[in-house]
C-alpha cells in the first residue's frame, strides 16, 4: 500500500507505532517476496523458524534447560499444521485447544511429554516472540501466480502463529468499520459466497479479528457477523491514562484502547 494514503497515514501507521511502543517487533510485508516475511512461499501462514525457536525456548526441563531436539520440535509443529478439520470453525477450535493445552511428543525416556506453543506464565511472557507484519500476503490453495491472493493490512503473530488479523480503512469512507469487517469476512470465507474468495488457513489460528479506522476499532472472533463486532472497553491491567501519556494523547480513542488492551487477553 502506498504510504501516502489516508488509510496508511491515519490508521495503519499509528497502529504499527503503538505496537512497537508495546514491545512488538515489526516487519514491513511484501507482495512479491515471501522471504521478507520469513516464509518459503505465500501459501504458508505460520512463520516456522520463529515457531520452532519459541518451542525450544519456552519448553524447559526442571533445571531450566531446553530439552526438545529438532525431531521432537518438528513433531509438535506438524501437530499444529495438520489440524484434522476441513471447516473453518472446527479447525479454529482444534487450533485453539492446541494453543491452550499444548500437544505431546515422545521424550528420551520413552514417555509422552506435553509441549506448549505459547508461554502463559505471567512471569515468563518474555519467552514469547511478538511480531507484527503489515500487508501480509497469503495465497489460497486455488490461487495461481499473482491472481487470487489476499493481503490483510496487518497480521499479529505470537511465536510465529497468526493470532490476530487487522483490516484498516480510510476515515474518508462513509462506513469504514463496516467495510473493514466485510473484508475480514471475505478473507476468511465467511460471507456465504458460492465460490471461495479468501484464505481460510490464515484464520485457523485466529483469536481476534479487528476492523480499524482513524479513531475507532471493533473486534470479533471467527463466526462473528457485523453486529457482533464490539468496541474494546479497557486496557487492564495498565491504566488508560498511563497508556495515553505514552502515546502523547490526552485520552485514548477506541482504536488505541483496543490495541493496548488486546495483548493481555491473547496470553
Amino acid at each position: 500500500m502506498p504510504q501516502s494514503t489516508p488509510e496508511y497515514i491515519y490508521v495503519e501507521k499509528p497502529i504499527i507505532e503503538q505496537l512497537i511502543s508495546m514491545g512488538w517487533q515489526y516487519i514491513e510485508g511484501s507482495w512479491d517476496n515471501p522471504a521478507i516475511t520469513e516464509r518459503e512461499n505465500f501459501k504458508q501462514v505460520l512463520v516456522i523458524q520463529r515457531l520452532k525457536a519459541a518451542i525450544k525456548r519456552i519448553n524447559l526441563d526442571d533445571n531450566g534447560n531446553p530439552w526438545l531436539d529438532d525431531i521432537q520440535v518438528q513433531t509438535a509443529v506438524s501437530q499444529l499444521e495438520r489440524l484434522g478439520a476441513n471447516r473453518l470453525m472446527e479447525a479454529n477450535q482444534a487450533a485453539t485447544e492446541l494453543l491452550l493445552k499444548g500437544t505431546t511428543v515422545l521424550g528420551q525416556d520413552g514417555k509422552q511429554h506435553t509441549v506448549h506453543f505459547i508461554e502463559f506464565d505471567p512471569e515468563n511472557l518474555h519467552r514469547n516472540n511478538f511480531l507484527a507484519i503489515n500487508q501480509y500476503r497469503v495465497d489460497p490453495p486455488w490461487a495461481t501466480g499473482n491472481r487470487g491472493f489476499i493481503v490483510p493490512d496487518m497480521v499479529l503473530l505470537v511465536n510465529g502463529i497468526p493470532l490476530v488479523v487487522i483490516e484498516c480503512k480510510s476515515p474518508n469512507l462513509d462506513n469504514p468499520i463496516t467495510e473493514a469487517i466485510q473484508d475480514l469476512l471475505k478473507y476468511s470465507n465467511q460471507r456465504g459466497s458460492s465460490q471461495p474468495e479468501g484464505a481460510e488457513k490464515l484464520f485457523h489460528y485466529n483469536l481476534l479479528m479487528i476492523a480499524a479506522s482513524r479513531g475507532r476499532a471493533t473486534a470479533g472472533t471467527i463466526g462473528a457477523n457485523y453486529e457482533h463486532y464490539v468496541d474494546w472497553k479497557d486496557t487492564i491491567p495498565s491504566p488508560q491514562a498511563e497508556i495515553a501519556a505514552q502515546l502523547g494523547a490526552s485520552e485514548l480513542n477506541s482504536r488505541q484502547t483496543l490495541i493496548a488492551g488486546m495483548r493481555n487477553q491473547l496470553i
